[in-house]
């Protein structure tokens, strides 16, 4: 192990490891590997969602927001409201 990494314990539900460790020899890769896939996955995603919202908050703060009633009317144009 690299002085990069640190090694982590949680607890899991049988069933969740149990899977996980079907998956792994399924794509002949080791549990770890996968569960720091998911890590990746998870924190990209997050940041992902994290960043456009406070680039929301930006534009509101800047006073660019949209009304919910501007979205709607918006899509209602576009065709792509709920009825």
């Amino acid at each position: 192990m690299s002085n990069t990494e640190k090694t982590i314990s949680f607890r899991a539900a049988a069933a969740k490891i149990e899977t996980l460790d079907s998956l792994a020899a399924a794509q002949d890769r080791s549990r770890s590997y996968l569960i720091n896939e998911a890590i990746t996955n998870y924190i990209e995603l997050h940041a992902y969602q994290d960043a456009l919202v406070r680039k929301g908050l930006e534009e509101m703060r800047k006073d660019r927001g949209v009304s919910h009633e501007e979205v709607v009317k918006r899509l209602k144009r576009a065709g792509r409201a709920r009825r």
